[in-house]
């Protein structure tokens, strides 16, 4: 429960791409997303749910809303969020 109070204090309300979000879950001790090809999906229902590398367990659930959406010459993951909440999956 620790671990969730510290991301909230972290990222609620800031602003960031997904690759920062994905670093930072990453040296907290959770799996990456980006190599899953689930930015569509993400994007879509505006929250990511993170595995913990430890347990294997879905542990963590990020909502957000896009702050600036990529172009249609731009890469999908090519937009900002904004953190709304960490919380337990």
């Amino acid at each position: 429960m620790k671990k969730i109070e510290m991301l909230n204090k972290e990222l609620v309300n800031n602003e960031m791409e997904v690759e920062e979000l994905d670093n930072v879950m990453v040296e907290n001790g959770y799996y990456s997303i980006l190599d899953d090809g689930v930015i569509e999906d993400i994007k879509k229902d505006k929250k990511v749910v993170y595995t913990d590398v430890k347990s294997g367990e879905c542990e963590v659930v990020v909502n957000f809303e896009i702050v600036i959406d990529n172009g249609e010459d731009e890469v999908i993951d090519a937009f900002v969020m904004k953190v709304i909440s960490v919380e337990k999956f």
